[in-house]
């Protein structure tokens, strides 16, 4: 599994991944924080777990979970950490 964690500009974080890495980013949030809540928009979605609100987007085949909150970047940093120890 190839996941990344990039820093923005606006200080926040994205987490980036592979579509075929799906089932194993929903099994580390679900392990983590349950099963999320699901916002659905035209070119997006929120999804709301562990406390915070994550933009998804998934442009081009390159998903990612994008933080809004200092709190969700450390999420974002602990699902990384739980991403990559299952390489």
């Amino acid at each position: 599994m190839a996941a990344v964690l990039l820093p923005l500009s606006n200080g926040h974080y994205s987490l980036e991944f592979e579509s075929s890495d799906f089932p194993q980013v929903a099994e580390a949030i679900c392990r983590r924080y349950g099963t999320p809540d699901r916002r659905q928009y035209p070119a997006s979605a929120e999804y709301r777990f562990g406390g915070c609100s994550f933009t998804f987007q998934n442009e081009w085949d390159d998903p990612c979970l994008i933080s809004r909150s200092s709190e969700g970047d450390s999420i974002l940093h602990a699902l990384h950490d739980d991403l990559e120890g299952t390489k």
